[in-house]
């Protein structure tokens, strides 16, 4: 899976029109990438003197979860003796007539198709109709979409999903890895105290983020923390898990004797509470009330929850109103702005503090549209069609969508909008484009423009493989003893189709 953030991707929040985007970073394109042509990945191997053929190429099928799939065989001039199998990896399903699974869910068609109803995660897999005498087989890869789901962060071989990860910082380095299951397949970003890991907080934190792993080659006592990876493959919302890292500092007592044996002694040397969740900014309008908050962890318990607008501390009054609560196995700090006007419009900062230390973390206020979020993707046709939400209270203009290959720059292409892409109640919109794709790696962004200007912040770039025909070399036959394992396979079958013959 391919890093979200491509090397090189440099600011896209630009004007396009006057005074825009960098033409040595982006290539404005009013019209879809062209589709690249699928080759013919038929093989069919056919019986002399039999006119017998099996039609069906190898290819993949998407499906949602509950739908009704056809896997199709075709066949042309069947004959009386001819057979039809259908295996779901190396698991026989049917052979002519017979059933060979307990699914009631799946049926083998009179058109010699396999049909599955009520499609579940677990039906993704690898297909394979097999028609004799002549030998012929097609390879039909079921790929069930589903939001991003089972995201576990583990160290080690240990699962470490919310909970907490001690690490000695003897050890000097340690990594930790986000599984996640789903498909497309998810990208994920991850987060450290709240804020996003971008290239130049991970660098100035000192932390390697390697797609879906991330590393910490000299441990310090400020990486302890929640980390959090986010998953996201534009179905559903975003799943995340989250573990939090304490780091452990090993003293050594050395006896008055030379030959005095060490005995390490471990201290906790967390020093501060850590904002582990807030936004970077929310968007707004004027006579609006805004809610900010900051979900945090202190041990020893805070003492001090305070909130500052700029240098000005923040109290209950009937323009600010405080509340401090509990959310999953975090506390929280809550601020609402009552009656929004422009002399609102600034940054909030949240601020912790403990017996050891304190943390702040900032949140800005403004008229601005929110990060465009991806919510829904499909790809069919050579298109892959996107559905994006973005927070706004005010009328959106524009939404630009972003794409490149791995080693390409940004084509920028425009969504249509209309008050018809607005939810009827709240300032949240929803917008539809579709991009023509070869198959391939790419890398997809977006940016809004309401009647105050462009995002803040353009979204973090998603990850997507655009899926190419199965090859039938690599998903029959791997590995060294592939040529062995094929002449096994056939002279298997041949075996079968003689004694099933001899049944008949």
């Amino acid at each position: 899976m391919a890093s979200p953030h491509p090397a090189g991707s440099s600011s896209i929040s630009k004007e396009r029109n006057g005074a825009t985007v960098e033409d040595d970073d982006y290539i404005y394109d009013d019209e879809d990438e062209p589709s690249k042509e699928n080759g013919d990945n038929e093989i069919n191997y056919m019986r002399p003197n039999s006119k017998l053929q099996l039609l069906t190429k190898n290819h993949t099928l998407e499906a949602d979860v509950g739908q009704m799939v056809v896997l199709p065989c075709h066949l042309q001039n069947v004959e009386e003796n001819t057979i039809v199998m259908w295996h779901n990896t190396s698991n026989l399903l049917f052979m002519k007539n017979n059933t060979y699974t307990n699914d009631p869910r799946l049926t083998f068609a009179q058109n010699y198709s396999l049909l599955i109803k009520n499609v579940q995660i677990s039906d993704d897999s690898i297909y394979k109709c097999t028609v004799l005498p002549i030998q012929a087989s097609a390879f039909i890869t079921l790929k069930v979409k589903s939001q991003p789901h089972s995201v576990r962060i583990t160290h080690g071989n240990a699962d470490y999903t919310n909970r907490d990860l001690e690490i000695q910082q003897r050890d000097r380095k340690f990594i930790i890895h986000c599984r996640a299951l789903g498909y497309p397949t998810p990208s994920v970003t991850w987060s450290f105290r709240g804020k996003h890991l971008d290239d130049n907080y991970a660098k100035h934190t000192g932390i390697n983020i390697r797609k879906e792993f991330l590393e910490i080659h000299d441990v310090k006592a400020h990486h302890a923390g929640d980390y959090e990876c986010l998953a996201q493959n534009g179905i559903g919302e975003p799943v995340s898990a989250v573990v939090n890292v304490q780091i452990k500092s090993n003293a050594t007592k050395i006896g008055l004797n030379e030959d005095a044996s060490t005995t390490p002694v471990p201290e906790d040397i967390e020093a501060s509470p850590s904002v582990v969740k807030h936004v970077d900014y929310l968007n707004t309008a004027i006579g609006e009330n805004a809610e900010l908050m900051c979900l945090y962890h202190s041990n020893p318990e805070a003492r001090k929850v305070q909130w500052f607008r700029g240098e000005e501390q923040l109290r209950n009054s009937a323009k600010f109103a405080i509340v401090e609560d509990r959310h999953n196995h975090h506390q929280r700090t809550r601020l609402t702005v009552r009656n929004i006007e422009q002399r609102d419009l600034e940054a909030y900062f949240c601020k912790v503090e403990n017996a050891l230390g304190e943390s702040t973390a900032k949140t800005i206020l403004g008229l601005l549209p929110g990060s465009a979020h991806l919510i829904h993707s499909n790809y069919s046709d050579g298109l892959l069609h996107t559905v994006w939400r973005v927070r706004s209270a005010q009328p959106l203009s524009d939404l630009q969508i972003l794409y490149k290959g791995e080693n390409t720059k940004y084509t920028v292409i425009d969504a249509t909008i209309s008050e018809q892409n607005k939810e009827e109640s709240g300032d949240v919109w929803n917008i539809k484009r579709s991009i023509r794709l070869p198959e391939g790696e790419w890398f997809i962004t977006a940016r809004a423009k309401n009647t105050e200007g462009w995002s803040y912040s353009e979204t973090v770039p998603i990850h997507f493989q655009i899926p190419s025909e199965v090859s039938l070399e690599t998903q029959s036959l791997s590995g060294s003893g592939s040529s062995r394992l094929h002449s096994l396979s056939l002279g298997f079958c041949l075996l079968l189709f003689s004694l099933v013959c001899r049944l008949l």
